[in-house]
C-alpha cells in the first residue's frame, strides 16, 4: 500500500511523493471481511442454530428419554434402552464440535476445520451404529433414516464449508 501527496521540491518545483507502508495485517484482515460474501455470515448462523437444535436434542435424550418414548411400541422402548453409553459421548462430542465449530465460523477461526471434522466422524460412528449395526432401521422403520440423513448431510456440508472457508483464506 502506498500513500501519496503533494510536496514541494528543493527548487520550489509541486510534485508527488509516494511513501511506502508497511502492511501490518490489520488492513488486510479490514479488507477480507469487507470482501467476504455475505451468505457466509448466513450459513455460519444457519450452522450454529442447526447444532445448537442437536444440543437440546441430546439433552432431550438424556434427561427426557421416557417422555419422547411415550408413543412408541415396547419393542422400540427396548431398542432404546439398549444404546450402550459411548454412543451418548459420542453424540456429546458431535454436538460440542459441532456448536464450537460454529462459533469458530462465526469468529473466523481455522479450526473450524478439525471441530467439524471431529464432529463428522463422531456423527458417522454413531448414525451407522444405531441405524445399521443395533437395528434402528428394523425396529424404527425406513422412516427412521430420514433424520441420520439429515445429520450427516449437515456434518459433511459443514466440514465441506470450512474448508472452503480457510482455502479462500476467510479463516484465521
Amino acid at each position: 500500500m502506498a500513500h501519496r501527496s503533494w510536496v514541494v521540491g528543493r527548487d520550489g518545483t509541486p510534485g508527488l511523493a509516494i511513501q511506502r507502508i508497511p502492511d501490518t495485517g490489520k488492513m488486510n484482515q479490514k479488507r477480507k471481511t469487507l470482501n467476504l460474501p455475505a451468505w457466509y455470515w448466513v450459513i455460519a448462523v444457519l450452522a450454529l442454530l442447526w447444532n445448537l437444535m442437536g444440543c437440546f436434542a441430546f439433552l432431550m435424550e438424556l434427561f427426557a428419554q421416557d417422555s419422547m418414548m411415550k408413543s412408541w411400541t415396547e419393542e422400540q422402548k427396548d431398542w432404546a434402552r439398549s444404546i450402550p453409553r459411548w454412543i451418548y459421548i459420542l453424540y456429546g462430542i458431535a454436538v460440542a464440535t459441532g456448536v464450537a465449530g460454529s462459533i469458530s465460523l462465526l469468529r473466523r477461526k481455522a479450526w473450524s476445520v478439525p471441530l467439524f471434522a471431529c464432529c463428522f466422524v463422531a456423527v458417522i460412528v454413531q448414525m451407522v451404529y444405531t441405524t445399521l449395526i443395533a437395528g434402528g432401521l428394523q425396529t424404527m422403520g425406513p422412516s427412521s433414516l430420514v433424520m441420520p440423513a439429515l445429520v450427516i448431510a449437515f456434518a459433511t456440508g459443514l466440514l465441506w464449508f470450512s474448508w472452503f472457508a480457510k482455502g479462500r483464506a476467510w479463516l484465521a
